[in-house]
């Protein structure tokens, strides 16, 4: 399951950051875009309708909402490290 997560996430992470043409389209839909838990819950039944062959509405809820929670929380930790990262000092050869 764990790794269905970590799909969820990618897919998440793919329509936030990388699917620009959707952006400024609405403006409903840009604060959609803008929230991890939205887009997250939304990539987490697109990741269990392409993984799991006998659907479940019930399950897929579930683990729509398992995702929304995961990929807020795994985001938020990736921004944490970013933020406290220092810079890479890189010396330059003579």
């Amino acid at each position: 399951m764990f790794y269905q997560l970590l799909i969820a996430y990618g897919i998440c992470f793919g329509i936030q950051n990388k699917l620009l043409f959707l952006r400024n389209r609405h403006k409903f839909l840009d604060a959609l875009l803008t929230c991890t838990y939205c887009t997250g819950f939304h990539s987490g039944w697109i990741t269990y309708s392409i993984l799991v062959t006998d659907m479940d509405f019930i399950d897929c809820i579930a683990f729509a909402f398992a995702s929304s929670a995961f990929c807020y929380a795994f985001d938020t930790l990736i921004r944490l490290m970013e933020n406290h990262a220092g810079e890479i000092a890189v010396q330059e050869e003579e």
